[in-house]
Order: C-alpha cells, then sequence, then structure tokens
C-alpha cells in the first residue's frame, strides 16, 4: 500500500527525485549550492575532473581499437556500440552541467505547482497524483536493477573470463598485472559511471515530463470548470481516507470516469483561499498557468534539445549494431548475451523517451477541446470571445518536446527509428554476406 496524502510532506513527493540530485552531485555533475561545506564542493570538483580523465581515458582506447580494426566488421560494430552510447551518456551530461545554475530553478517550476495540486480535495486529481507518483516509484526501481543488473554482470563476467570488459587498444601491455587491473580499473570505472549518470539523468527527465503531462490535464480541466455550476467540492476528510486507503491493484482498475477533475484546482499556493466564482477571472488564471507551462516545455526542449538528437542516433546505432551482432553471431555465448542485453536496453530507453513524449503532446492538443467547452457563449462578460480567440492561438501552436529542432518526440518518430535500424542492419548483413 502506497499512502500519499495524510500527513505528507513536500519532501515524500520528491524523495526520489532528491535521492537522483544526490547521485549527480556526487558523481560530479551537479554543483553543491554556496550554504554546502567546502569540503563537499572540493569532492564534487575532484570527481569531475577525475571521471573526465577516465572517460576521454577510455574514448580514446576505443576509438584506438575502432580504428585499427575498421575491416573487421563485427569488432568494428561492437566498438561503435560503446561509442554511441558514451557520446549519448556524455551529450546530456554536458546538457546538465551548462544549465547546472538554472537546473533547480527548473525543477523548482515543474514541482511545485504539483505540491500545491496535491492538497486538493478533488477525488479524480488525487487519484492522477497517486497514480504518477506510483509510476515514478516503479520507473526508479527499475532503472536502479537495470544498473545493478547489467553493471555487475559486465564486471563480474569479465573477472571470470580474466579479461576486460570491452576490446580497447592502450599504450601499454595490458598482459603485465599491475597494467592489467589498470586497464580493468578504466573499464569498469566507467561503465559504472555512465550507467549511473545516464539512468539518473534519464529518471529526472522523464519525471517532468511526466508532471508536466499532469498539470496540462489539470488545466484541461480547469477549462472544462471555468462555469460555475459543477464546483461542489468533495469532503476533505472522506477523499483523503478513501486515496489513503487504495491499494496499488486498486489504482489500475479505477475506470476514467472516476479520474475526471470536477473542481477548479489551484496551482498555487495563493489561489488555494481565493479562487473567483467570476468565469473571466477563472478563464484568465488558466490562460496564466497555460503560458507557464509552455515555459516550462520551452525550458525543457532548450536544455535537452541536442542530447535528444544525439539520443536518437544512438538509439539507432545501438539498436541495429547489436541485433546485427545478435544474428550475425550467434555462436559467441558472451558476446550474444552481451548485444541482447544493450539491444533491449536501447529499445527500452528510446521506447520511455518517446513515450512520454507522445503522452506530453496528447495532453496539450486536448486543451483547444477544453477551451472550446469551457461554456464560454454563456459568459456575458465583454471582450470575452477576444480572450478566448486569443488562448485558442496558443493553444493551436504545438506544444511538444523536440529532439534537436526536428524530431518530435512521439510514438510515430520510436517506429520510424526502429525502421531506419532495420534498414540499416539490412544494410549491415547484405555487406557481410
Amino acid at each position: 500500500m502506497i499512502k500519499i496524502i495524510n500527513n505528507t510532506s513536500v519532501e515524500s513527493h520528491r524523495r526520489f527525485l532528491d535521492k537522483s540530485i544526490a547521485i549527480l552531485r556526487f558523481s560530479g555533475v551537479l554543483s553543491y549550492d554556496t550554504s554546502t561545506t567546502g569540503h563537499l564542493r572540493i569532492f564534487t570538483i575532484f570527481m569531475r575532473v577525475f571521471s573526465n580523465i577516465i572517460v576521454i581515458s577510455y574514448v580514446l582506447t576505443m576509438f584506438a581499437d575502432a580504428v585499427v580494426n575498421c575491416n573487421d566488421l563485427m569488432i568494428f560494430a561492437s566498438d561503435g556500440c560503446f561509442i554511441a552510447g558514451w557520446f549519448v551518456a556524455y551529450s546530456k551530461e554536458a546538457a546538465f552541467y551548462r544549465k547546472r545554475h538554472r537546473f533547480f530553478e527548473f525543477i523548482d517550476n515543474t514541482h511545485r505547482p504539483v505540491d500545491v495540486l496535491r492538497q486538493s480535495t478533488d477525488l479524480g486529481l488525487l487519484l492522477d497524483v497517486k497514480e504518477c507518483m506510483l509510476y515514478e516509484a516503479i520507473d526508479y526501481y527499475l532503472v536502479s536493477l537495470f544498473v545493478i543488473v547489467l553493471g555487475s554482470a559486465i564486471i563480474i563476467s569479465s573477472l571470470i573470463l580474466g579479461k576486460l570488459p570491452n576490446r580497447a587498444i592502450f599504450p601499454f601491455d595490458t598482459t603485465i598485472p599491475v597494467y592489467y587491473r589498470l586497464a580493468f580499473f578504466i573499464q569498469a570505472y566507467n561503465t559504472v559511471y555512465h550507467l549511473i549518470v545516464l539512468v539518473t539523468i534519464d529518471f529526472i527527465s522523464w519525471q517532468l515530463m511526466r508532471y508536466t503531462t499532469l498539470q496540462l490535464r489539470v488545466l484541461s480541466f480547469n477549462y472544462i470548470n471555468c462555469k460555475g455550476d459543477s464546483l461542489i467540492p468533495v469532503a476533505p476528510d472522506l477523499t483523503r481516507e478513501y486515496i489513503g486507503a487504495l491499494k496499488i491493484s486498486s489504482v489500475f482498475s479505477i475506470d476514467d470516469q472516476h479520474k475526471e477533475i470536477r473542481q477548479f484546482t489551484a496551482f498555487e499556493e495563493r489561489e488555494m483561499t481565493n479562487i473567483s466564482v467570476n468565469f473571466t477571472e477563472r478563464f484568465k488564471t488558466c490562460v496564466k498557468h497555460h503560458l507557464r507551462l509552455i515555459r516550462v516545455v520551452k525550458d525543457f526542449n532548450d536544455t535537452f534539445s541536442f542530447s535528444l538528437m544525439v539520443q536518437l542516433g544512438g538509439s539507432l546505432l545501438v539498436i541495429c549494431l547489436n541485433g546485427y551482432m545478435v544474428v550475425t553471431f550467434p555462436g559467441d555465448r558472451d558476446n550474444f548475451i552481451r548485444s541482447t542485453a544493450y539491444l533491449l536496453s536501447g529499445f527500452t530507453q528510446l521506447l520511455y523517451w518517446c513515450a512520454f513524449g507522445n503522452q506530453l503532446k496528447f495532453q496539450a492538443d486536448f486543451l483547444t477541446k477544453s477551451q472550446w467547452m469551457s461554456g464560454w457563449e454563456n459568459s456575458y462578460d465583454r471582450g470575452i470571445k477576444n480572450l478566448v480567440t486569443t488562448a485558442m492561438i496558443k493553444t493551436m501552436q504545438p506544444l511538444e518536446i523536440r529532439a534537436g529542432g526536428l524530431f518530435v518526440l512521439t510514438m510515430e518518430t520510436f517506429l520510424s527509428i526502429l525502421k531506419s535500424s532495420y534498414s540499416v542492419f539490412v544494410l549491415l548483413t547484405t555487406a557481410n554476406d
């Protein structure tokens, strides 16, 4: 059972976010604020410099191996997978580090309204929030399990077989025990470091998209509930008791009708005690929060647009190259298991990004219909038509997550990447034949 309503603090809502931020700080991707002790800030700088040295050393050895063995398609494909994965991870780390001074403001702009939404007495809204928190917990434990299983499998299997985790060419003889241990440390550290940082950044990004989508859904119902005849509040004690008693399995069995939001909901604390009953004032409040959510999505695109473009290209290479190695060299058990694991991880990562982007776009597209259903035609205020028209123009502009400003993250894009991966896969198998 998961309780999210009774005596729930802000920390419990952001508990997985706080853990993820702590991981990025410990890894050197994010820095501590000025109120933190000097020892922690020095440690963060040390981790950033040390990790970059290890990562650069790792990538250079992989590049060297790929160049030397460019005529061997299997070796080149294997090295290409790791290089593509590194480039995806590094682009996201660079995006976070470049925006580190505005990162917490960005986080707060997305999560602060959710803290207010959780204080609502609307049954449908509380169910939506609980469902989001449940999925957030599932995502966190899944990505944690992924890091532990994949990282441990790579390192332990290499130790058992007595070889390096990945192919590479070092400027020293790795058959000498001391140099072998140094090479093994570089590769093992890089594997664990990038796995942890990459899935942590992805997790934070997915939750930002999830809670932005939730706010778009609430905003849609706010437009519909601008008229005052459907705003009878639910008894707070009854609602909180009911939500707190729900079991996890029950959340998935509740139909969509019970998840409809029937109250005009506040996004800010000062709005909670001052919700107007006037249609025009409510509609203006909706427009204000719509503009705020447009800025949130814009900030997200400004932060991740380039790295998402790299994500799409990297996913394409990882899927097609690992698929090629799985099919072409099935007799190599070690290579088969590793390639299958990377193939599934690349597929799942791309699916997550596109699914979240698809949900956000769908909810944003629903805003126009919600505005039309707001009951504006029954309002006798002067200028209401101009207000509605101006608001609808904003909703008709696409609100979506874009990769490089070119590709929209939707399920159509996901299928397009899979088709392109298959085309490259066919090309590779034909060239090999």
